[in-house]
């Protein structure tokens, strides 16, 4: 587990005319007294990532824990949220090029009925279509990434939302071919590629799920470009 945790902490009462304010943040060391690893929880993928459940019992930080302002806890998490989608795009295109590489290394060399796998149209086919989103995928990010980098804030977290969402979602379906495309063997463990969907599926959910991401695209739209609140 980490030596210091980022927590967030209700240090004033909830203000109805700013929802920003009211949480801080605070850099909390493991050993502080009162910090207590609870249990950690087995995910059904990115098992490199530890997560766990931890517990804090009248834990005390000096000010120089304080990260920022008091009271701007959240506006912070939500721009580093709104950042931090772009790694997860990133990721999402990771696991759709590691999967393309599979289902065309296992269709070169596997043979049905004499032939290799690559030359049926239907393993054709799900090889393009990977192609096609995996390079999207790519480029959707790379252009994301670049708004961050130029300031233009207001379009790069729509572009965020955008890259995480498809890249994602676009990974999720190349894993699932490239496990098709190994047919039975695709569900074994040692193949690999069932292991890239399980990563990828936590991908989706974790940064804001995709689901809530496309609704933050219209939104965001809506009132930054239109003017209009949904």
């Amino acid at each position: 587990m980490a030596d210091y945790y980022v927590v967030s902490a209700r240090t004033s009462p909830p203000d109805p005319s700013s929802r920003w304010r009211g949480l801080s943040v605070f850099i909390v060391e493991r050993n502080q007294p009162g910090v207590r690893v609870v249990s950690r929880v087995d995910t059904m993928g990115l098992k490199a990532s530890n997560t766990a459940e931890l517990a804090f019992d009248n834990v005390e930080v000096s000010e120089e824990n304080l990260v920022g302002e008091e009271g701007l806890g959240f506006k912070y998490m939500v721009g580093t949220f709104n950042r931090a989608r772009v790694g997860t795009a990133a990721q999402g295109v990771g696991v759709g090029q590691a999967a393309l590489e599979a289902m065309v290394s296992y269709s070169v060399q596997r043979k049905a009925f004499d032939s290799p796998l690559i030359g049926f149209q239907m393993v054709q086919e799900k090889v393009s279509e990977t192609m096609i989103e995996v390079n999207a995928a790519r480029l959707l990010t790379y252009w994301a990434a670049s708004l961050w980098d130029k300031g233009r804030d207001n379009e790069a977290i729509i572009a965020a939302s955008m890259a995480k969402t498809y890249a994602t979602d676009a990974a999720e379906r190349a894993a699932i071919r490239a496990i098709t495309v190994h047919g039975g063997y695709g569900v074994s463990t040692d193949t690999g590629v069932e292991r890239l969907l399980r990563d990828v599926e936590v991908m989706k959910i974790y940064e804001g799920a995709n689901d809530i991401q496309r609704l933050t695209i219209l939104r965001e739209s809506a009132r930054r470009l239109l003017g209009l609140r949904m």
